[in-house]
């Protein structure tokens, strides 16, 4: 039985649980549709975007940890004193929940998407980018403490049994017939946040009795709040907010102080900055470039060296197998990978990449001096644009699905695939990995001198200012701050 992974501390409301939610509806798309490439055969290799990671060789990856570790980047290999510093954190949690009794493995995950999660048989997952939010010991064993909360709580075995109680419900027993499955959803959903509101509460009172500040887990659910903000979750601005498993950001910290108020006073609290910002030195941040880096529309990949722009109308998000997109309505998807194959772009269109859809219209073409093809498909209920590029000994591959091909949606799909190209000198050099570095800050210093050692970031200031849990820009003498530097 696979257990069921619980998804914490995703981004507020807003961008991270959209691009799961763009990543579950292209799969259910376009890998429910059995694209040919999925199963490799003679002359037909697949090509993960994303490097293996290191120390998972692919035979292990049928191993359900291996596996999972493999979905969110491989393990990140952290310093001594950082690993040392998380595993302290977590024994404390430990010794002062619940359950004390209870074991737990802490694994960091190589993605910088703010995140953490567990499975209750103990394994608890922290993401690097989580990491690199945080600022001092309390934020972090909040985050530690809520996720021990939702195994204390049992939290997985009770969203199995509703979701088991869901299943068995009539068809007509929701209170509108014709949106049962609106109904249902809107009950698991309810149940989510509810679960959410009680892990913070728990989780705030362990840290408290763990002897960390209380008030960590609100000051950490505000930086999730101002990096939520500053990042732009679609062209339209909707944000998933109702039905998310998340109550929205501002109800949380709202909660969340509510609680630290309410919990017993201590004479001495610890929200250690100093030793946890010294742990951090040399943290990767940010996007892992050896994957492919998503900036705005445009895709770059160094590893693979190429480059291309996808359509306006599109969320990206990057996944180990395949860069995916989907429009805010759910009613255009785009499907990018890349495999090794001995077949020329027109001989792999005309063999058909989705079992259910034949490749029609299929035209020979050069783009950026690359020996490509495009082709047309439909079935009941999509339209597709496919095409295939030829670089060395790779090909890849375009799938654009939509429910009605218009001219002018078609014109930005071929739009999209001419776009692709090797890259430039100075876009490889733009690429390079960005990690934290720590300063002190002197009394001759200004935020405007500290920011003017940072690199590879835009919007510098609102940077320094999300990654520092600051609200404005203000420095005091003597204290530690992030810098995002280059290597």
């Amino acid at each position: 039985m696979t257990l069921r992974i619980m998804r914490l501390w995703k981004q507020g409301s807003g961008d991270q649980r959209y691009l799961a939610f763009v990543a579950r509806l292209c799969l259910m798309l376009l890998v429910s549709l059995s694209i040919a490439a999925c199963v490799t055969g003679p002359g037909r290799e697949s090509r993960p975007l994303a490097s293996i990671p290191t120390g998972i060789p692919e035979k292990a990856l049928s191993d359900e940890r291996a596996s999972l570790i493999y979905m969110f980047g491989g393990e990140y290999q952290a310093r001594d004193s950082l690993r040392s510093e998380i595993r302290t954190i977590v024994d404390r949690i430990v010794a002062a929940s619940d359950d004390p009794g209870q074991k737990y493995r802490i694994t960091i995950l190589n993605s910088s998407s703010p995140n953490a999660f567990a499975l209750p048989n103990g394994e608890l997952y922290v993401t690097r980018g989580l990491l690199a939010l945080a600022n001092d010991t309390s934020e972090v064993a909040a985050v530690i403490a809520h996720e021990v909360a939702h195994v204390t709580a049992s939290h997985a075995l009770k969203r199995a049994e509703l979701e088991k109680l869901a299943r068995s419900l009539p068809e007509g027993l929701a209170l509108n017939e014709t949106n049962n499955s609106e109904s249902l959803q809107f009950l698991r959903a309810s149940f989510s946040r509810a679960q959410e509101l009680e892990a913070d509460e728990i989780g705030i009172k362990t840290i408290a009795k763990a002897g960390y500040d209380p008030y960590g887990a609100a000051r950490f659910l505000s930086s999730m709040s101002r990096l939520s903000n500053f990042q732009t979750l679609s062209q339209t601005g909707r944000r998933m907010t109702f039905l998310s498993s998340h109550p929205a950001t501002p109800q949380r910290i709202s909660a969340a102080l509510v609680a630290a108020r309410d919990v017993p006073r201590r004479d001495t609290v610890e929200a250690d900055q100093n030793h946890y910002l010294e742990a951090l030195e040399g943290l990767t941040y940010g996007e892992d470039p050896s994957g492919g880096v998503i900036r705005d529309r445009q895709f770059f990949h160094p590893r693979f060296d190429f480059t291309f722009t996808a359509p306006a109308l599109l969320k990206l998000e990057n996944t180990t197998e395949a860069l995916l997109g989907l429009d805010v309505n759910g009613t255009t998807a785009m499907h990018f990978d890349v495999i090794q194959s001995d077949q020329s772009p027109t001989a792999s269109l005309e063999k058909g990449w989705i079992k259910i859809v034949k490749i029609e219209q299929i035209e020979e073409t050069l783009i950026n001096g690359l020996s490509s093809a495009t082709g047309l498909g439909t079935n009941s209920d999509w339209s597709f644009r496919f095409a295939a590029i030829r670089k060395g000994s790779d090909l890849y591959r375009f799938i654009f699905a939509t429910r009605s091909l218009t001219p002018e949606l078609d014109r930005q799909f071929l739009e999209a695939i001419k776009s692709f190209r090797s890259l430039r000198a100075e876009e490889h050099d733009a690429l390079q990995p960005l990690h934290l570095t720590m300063v002190t800050a002197s009394e001759s210093d200004t935020i405007d001198k500290l920011i003017a050692q940072m690199r590879g970031v835009n919007r510098p200031l609102d940077r320094f200012l999300i990654v520092n849990g600051l609200d404005r820009p203000k420095i005091k003498s003597g204290m530690k701050y992030k810098l995002i530097t280059a290597d």
